[in-house]
């Protein structure tokens, strides 16, 4: 199969997820081609969705999440695809060069289906394909624990969920059930590789005999880091090493390495190496972000998330901690003594990852691409 993947730049979320569709499909012998889904909305637009994005979430979660919610209500209002399809079907209208240019890659006859991670990539495609002018199969891929706003308006031939337990929300919505598929969100199969406890910190060069708890807020190192630390930090007890990984946010890196100095820290920047991370931690800290959740459940790392940054991110947390696979964290304070708390339960911390055992097969890749062939073959 030859298989195009819209992704987006808003965080690396996204990106991660069309990585792992490529690197399983590529490996059952089909071609893939990723591309940023966003800049078929022009390059000003795009600029200003990601640009828009990474500041309200770094800097101003609460207005991010009130957008969020406000959103949320409407979709609720809206909850199925006929005002949509009817206003698309009405304007055959001549569309913006960046469109003109989606439109003719998805009908130049290099691709048998596309794959949206990003649901702005995937209402671009389904106006397309809602007033006639493409025709490929087109599958849409939820990266987050829920309905998110939007995706109920779209015009897929499948939509992929993280879980069987979301059908029924996603069905409420309006999205025929039919077309609804639990397949899990894919991870790179770096995730899915044994490797014990001991292997991962050897390969790191962390303590063997040291308890690890790793805390990571995202590729763009949001939410209260630098109170977290600090709580943190004076919370363990001596015989932990915390292990703080701030991603692209290198000012937050040089802040905490000029501002805490304790034989208890480790700070990294940007890293590859996260699943040898989650392999050697005791205790893995990080906020709800819909694919660094499921690359920890899928790695067995016990997981206590962060309510960083209101929105899809609480649905994410609420329904982990549901399944039993995550433990909830509300502030600093909180975060350390809940941290120091589970540090002292072995038992607790093991039934997490049998938790995640039980519910997150690593699978996620392999069903989307019989999902994707059953339909190309019917085509």
């Amino acid at each position: 199969m030859r298989i195009l993947i819209l992704s987006a730049n808003t965080g690396e979320g996204h990106n991660s997820a069309a990585r792992a569709i490529a690197e399983y499909f590529e490996a059952q012998g089909s071609r893939c081609q990723i591309e940023d889904g966003l800049a078929f909305m022009g390059r000003s637009h795009n600029a200003l969705i990601c640009k828009s994005h990474v500041f309200l979430y770094r800097s101003l979660p609460r207005v991010y999440g009130a957008g969020y919610r406000f959103e949320e209500h409407q979709a609720r209002r809206q909850r199925y695809q006929e005002k949509l399809n009817a206003k698309v079907r009405r304007r055959r209208r001549r569309l913006p060069k960046p469109r003109r240019s989606l439109r003719a890659l998805l009908n130049s006859g290099r691709f048998d289906a596309v794959i949206c991670v990003h649901v702005f990539a995937a209402r671009l495609v389904s106006e397309l394909r809602l007033s006639g002018q493409v025709r490929i199969p087109a599958f849409f891929l939820a990266t987050d624990y829920t309905c998110s706003p939007g995706v109920n308006q779209l015009d897929m031939d499948a939509w992929f969920i993280p879980h069987s337990n979301l059908i029924a929300e996603f069905a409420d919505y309006g999205i025929p059930r039919e077309k609804i598929l639990p397949t899990g969100i894919p991870v790179r199969a770096a995730f899915l590789e044994k490797c014990s406890r001991t292997e991962a910190r050897q390969a790191l060069k962390l303590p063997e005999d040291a308890r690890i708890v790793i805390l990571s807020s995202g590729s763009m190192g949001a939410g209260p880091m630098g109170r977290m630390v600090l709580a943190l930090v004076e919370a363990l007890p001596e015989d932990a090493r915390l292990v703080v990984i701030c991603g692209n946010n290198h000012a937050l890196e040089h802040t905490l390495r000029g501002l805490v100095h304790s034989s208890k820290l480790i700070v990294v920047g940007y890293t590859e190496r996260m699943p040898d991370y989650m392999a050697a931690a005791d205790l893995f800290i990080t906020k709800p972000g819909g694919l660094s959740t499921t690359e920890a459940v899928t790695r067995r790392a016990p997981l206590m998330l962060i309510n960083a940054v209101p929105g899809c991110e609480t649905r994410n947390m609420d329904f982990l901690q549901s399944l039993g696979c995550a433990l909830p964290a509300n502030g600093a304070l909180s975060l350390a003594r809940l941290a120091c708390s589970a540090l002292e339960s072995e038992a607790s911390l093991e039934a997490l990852s049998q938790n995640c055992a039980r519910e997150f097969s690593g699978s996620a890749a392999e069903r989307i691409y019989d999902a994707v062939e059953a339909v190309c073959v019917d085509s």
